[in-house]
Parts: C-alpha cells; sequence; structure tokens
C-alpha cells in the first residue's frame, strides 16, 4: 500500500505540472477577442500547454487543419501520463483507447461529402494505433456496415453493433441509433470493469466519477427529448446510459414526464444536481454538462490523497479545454463571436 502510494505521489506531480498548463479565464477572453485564425494562433504560441502543438503547424492553416491538431491533444496527454500508472491503472485507462474507437466507428457511419479532406483518423497517435483492439486500417476504408463489423470483431463495440435494425430502405441503421448503442456499451463495459475488475487505489473515486459523467449524460438526453423528440421519450430507457449513480429513479421519472424543458430545469434545480444550474439556461444545456463535469474534475485533481481519479480527472479536464477550443475556432473562422459559444 505505501509503496502504491509513493507510485501515486509521483503521478501526481506529473498531473500538477500538466494541470497548470490549462487555459486560464484571461487566457480565454484574449482568445475570445481573436478576429481571426491568424490571431488565434499567434495567442496560442503564447501559452505552455498549446505553444509545441502551434510549433508543428504550418504558419498558415485552416481551421479544420487547426481543430484536427486540437483534437489530437488529449490522446498525446493521454500517451504521456499512461507511461508512468502502474500496471492496474494503466489496464483501466485503455478504456480511452475505446472512447477513440468509438469516436472513429461514428464518423465511420456519418454520411460525408465528398470534399471533405480531414478524416477523424488523423486526430490519433502511434500510440492509440499500436494498442487498439480494432483493426483501424480496415475501419478507415470501410463503406458498408458489414465492413465496420468485420472491423471492429472483439471490440466491446461487436455485439452493439451487430443488434442493430438496419432500415430497409437505406440498408444502414439509424445514426442517432448507432451513437447510442456505441455509448451506452462503452460506459457499460468501463463501469463493469471498475466494479468487478480494478484491483488498483480509488475504485470508489472512479465510480462516482464515471457514474456522475453518465447521470449528467443523461439528463442532457432527456432534456433533448424533451425539447426535440417528446414523442421518443416513451424509449427514453433504451436510450439512456444503463447506469445511474446520483441521478435516483424518481428524478429521472419525474423528469419524462415533465412538460417541457423549463418544467424539467425547475426539478433538476431542487435536486441535489441543482448547484450544476447555476447560470445555466435551458436553451444551453450542454453547458451544464461542460459546466458540471469541470467543477467536479478540478476538485477530483486537487484530492488529498492521488490515485487513479487524479490522472481520469485531468484527462477529462483537457478534453473539455479540446472542444472548448474547437467551438472558439469554429466560431472565429466562420467570423461569430466566440464568446457565444461557450
Amino acid at each position: 500500500m505505501l509503496k502504491a502510494r509513493m507510485e501515486y505521489g509521483a503521478v501526481y506531480a506529473k498531473v500538477m505540472a500538466m494541470y497548470g498548463k490549462l487555459l486560464k479565464q484571461g487566457e480565454w477572453q484574449r482568445l475570445c477577442e481573436c478576429k481571426n485564425l491568424t490571431e488565434l494562433c499567434a495567442q496560442l504560441r503564447n501559452y505552455r500547454g498549446w505553444s509545441d502543438t502551434m510549433a508543428s503547424l504550418p504558419p498558415s492553416l485552416s481551421a479544420k487543419v487547426l481543430q484536427t491538431a486540437v483534437s489530437k491533444r488529449v490522446y498525446i496527454e493521454h500517451e504521456k501520463l499512461y507511461k508512468f500508472l502502474r500496471i492496474e491503472d494503466k489496464k483501466f485507462l485503455r478504456f480511452s483507447l475505446c472512447r477513440a474507437e468509438y469516436d472513429l466507428i461514428l464518423d465511420t457511419l456519418r454520411e460525408k461529402s465528398p470534399f471533405e479532406l480531414f478524416p477523424k483518423s488523423l486526430e490519433l497517435t502511434d500510440f492509440i494505433r499500436a494498442n487498439s483492439t480494432i483493426d483501424l486500417d480496415a475501419l478507415e476504408q470501410s463503406k458498408s456496415l458489414s465492413a465496420v463489423q468485420n472491423a471492429v470483431r472483439g471490440s466491446i463495440f461487436e455485439k452493439p453493433l451487430a443488434e442493430l435494425k438496419i432500415n430497409p430502405e437505406t440498408g444502414k441503421p439509424n445514426y442517432w441509433e448507432v451513437g447510442v448503442a456505441l455509448e451506452n456499451a462503452y460506459y457499460r463495459e468501463m463501469f463493469s470493469y471498475i466494479s468487478h475488475k480494478y484491483k488498483g487505489l480509488g475504485r470508489k473515486k472512479l465510480e462516482e466519477s464515471v457514474g456522475l459523467e453518465a447521470d449528467l449524460l443523461n439528463i442532457v438526453s432527456v432534456i433533448r427529448l424533451l425539447k426535440s423528440f417528446p414523442s421518443s421519450l416513451e424509449r427514453a430507457d433504451e436510450l439512456l446510459i444503463p447506469i445511474t449513480a446520483r441521478l435516483k429513479p424518481e428524478l429521472l421519472s419525474a423528469l419524462k414526464s415533465a412538460k417541457g424543458e423549463n418544467e424539467a430545469f425547475e426539478l433538476l434545480r431542487r435536486s441535489p444536481f441543482g448547484k450544476y444550474f447555476e447560470g445555466i439556461a435551458p436553451s444551453n444545456v450542454e453547458n451544464f454538462y461542460y459546466n458540471s463535469m469541470e467543477k467536479f474534475c478540478r476538485k477530483l485533481v486537487k484530492a488529498a490523497e492521488p490515485d487513479i481519479g487524479v490522472p481520469l480527472a485531468y484527462l477529462t479536464l483537457k478534453e473539455l479545454e479540446c472542444r472548448k477550443l474547437n467551438r472558439i475556432i469554429e466560431a472565429v473562422s466562420l467570423g461569430v463571436d466566440p464568446k457565444s459559444v461557450i
């Protein structure tokens, strides 16, 4: 136990050094003041967490090239921490590879314009390619669902893809249902691993972190259904992630029965999730997820007893930062006020 704590202490020191490079509030403000991509890139070169990424890019670049480099950063950070972890924690952190696989499968099955020049696979690092459980080369070349199913054989995604219903008119499954099936498989397998197989320190923190993330995503999904697909609420149980932590069945049932998103928000404000709803409007429910996870993960990173929950929390924060930065890049490239997207 003492040796394990000492090893986690070394990992904690590494995480805190990386944590210190996350963008600060003032830096976000300056990025939002940029008028074009040239100004945005110049600002990012000044920030410790992004200077090496920017140094690897050409002076003149498109929004898509920049977004691809930003998204790739999550996997680079993952690899840095992976090298420092104990064997048990490396086994768990491999679920980050599953997340990369999940994103790539979705991108492969998405209807694309023939003019798209930057496939999702460009975000992957050599480490991801070397350790993936699916045939990434075959997946990139897949032109049909059967080809995708062959590429993912042996992975956690094989069974959910095989069980999808095919639309007889298109010969393809519903894209939204593909996303639901893959997301549910990912969280179900990860939570099962934590509960039954993980032997490192910090199991309770892992369960709390993954459980909260699933709760927040389920809340966002219910509100989206209320707003845009009310007829699908009767199928909510099969569409939601099959994991709950703080989201009790009574609250979930009340949310599904709400007469609209405003009523659902009132229910949530009076619930244990109320503290996460400060300043969040129903029209911007995605910010509820981002803000909630950021608050929780920042608290976890500064925990008194470092364990696997600390690097996991940091990687979540880095992923949130990359998503936020990519929204700013998109806004600047389109001439939209970046403040409106964050």
